[in-house]
């Protein structure tokens, strides 16, 4: 994970480097979909982003997402990303950096209450982001990069590295 979020930090210098020179203009469209491999969502998520401040440099976008992995799989069934983020912007490129919280839940049978009973468990992961962003003022296609990790506070703390890679529609 430490090589991901060496190249996402380069990535991101290096798409910087070539724009210095770019005039950045506020997005023309303010909402997006976006699928994203790993990332919040774990191994995916769908997500919905609306910019909520839109500058020439500076912008805000409010994102939500969701993921769903059947009980075979062996992961926790619903994955929520509920993330705040803020981006600089250069041109056609834009870091970003980002806060929020992954909600899940988890449905599991247990013989503790009533044998046979399914019980629904929901457990918060912090995350964060550190990312690039490639999209143009007025294009409806964007590419999203970031070391997204998560951080656990339910009974045992732990720090989870992981990282994402978006594409995604803006309307």
């Amino acid at each position: 994970m430490k090589n991901l979020l060496v190249f996402v930090l380069a990535f991101s210098f290096i798409g910087f480097a070539k724009a210095q020179n770019q005039e950045s203009k506020p997005f023309q469209y303010k909402n997006s979909v976006q699928l994203e491999a790993f990332g919040h969502g774990l191994y995916y998520s769908l997500n919905y982003e609306r910019i909520l401040f839109n500058k020439d440099r500076f912008k805000t976008a409010a994102q939500i997402g969701v993921a769903y992995y059947p009980e075979s799989t062996g992961v926790i069934t619903w994955w929520a990303p509920v993330v705040i983020n803020e981006m600089y912007s250069m041109g056609n490129h834009h870091i970003e950096l980002g806060a929020g919280v992954v909600i899940t839940n988890e449905t599991y049978e247990t013989n503790e209450v009533v044998e046979g009973e399914n019980v629904n468990a929901r457990y918060y992961f912090y995350t964060a982001r550190l990312g690039y962003r490639y999209q143009k003022p007025d294009s409806r296609f964007l590419m999203r990069l970031a070391f997204t990790p998560f951080f656990e506070d339910f009974g045992r703390y732990g720090f989870h590295p992981s990282g994402g890679l978006a594409v995604g529609y803006s309307f």
